[in-house]
């Protein structure tokens, strides 16, 4: 009995439950995110707010993800509800993310700047920090596939030695 076909199954399973769990892991930890998309004219800004409260998490986060990106075109800025500047810096990469500690419950803002002297395309997110399952979700999901991507390979390897061996005989 050849048992190529049922480790090939095999492999194909571990490599379906990797995708499905990278993709439930991913959306497990922007549920919470409320993200905006914008493109930004030399000299505007947009801004974000969402609510965050200390009950969900005492951690927030912040995601801005800059198309063409030109360094210290971009300034961000994160409010907390009392008016005061938690971070105020440029982005130095084309992804950036950055955590903030939630002070009090209520209205936080992310303002984003255009500095450059170009239009930019910019996705932005702000929130509560994911917790540990779902971004232990995404991993494993991604532990998965590799595993599964490398036992099909394997498998490969193994069903182009045998015909080797069969043509051999």
């Amino acid at each position: 009995m050849q048992k190529s076909p049922i480790f090939l199954v095999i492999m194909s399973s571990l490599i379906a439950i990797g995708i499905i769990l990278s993709f439930y892991g991913a959306q497990l930890t922007t549920q919470n995110l409320t993200v905006r998309e914008e493109k930004l004219v030399p000299g505007s800004l947009f801004e974000i707010t969402t609510e965050l409260n200390l009950s969900k998490g005492e951690t927030g986060v912040y995601g801005i993800l800059v198309e063409n990106f030109k360094k210290d075109a971009i300034s961000v800025t994160v409010i907390d509800p009392l008016g005061n500047q938690i971070i105020s810096k440029t982005v130095d990469k084309e992804s950036t993310e950055e955590r903030f500690m939630i002070d009090s419950s209520g209205t936080y803002k992310l303002v984003i700047e255009n500095l450059g002297l170009e239009e930019t395309q910019i996705v932005a997110g702000v929130g509560h920090m994911p917790d540990n399952f779902a971004i232990s979700v995404g991993i494993t999901g991604l532990f998965i596939l590799i595993v599964g991507l490398i036992g099909i390979a394997g498998i490969g390897i193994y069903a182009i030695r045998n015909k080797r061996k069969q043509k051999l005989s």
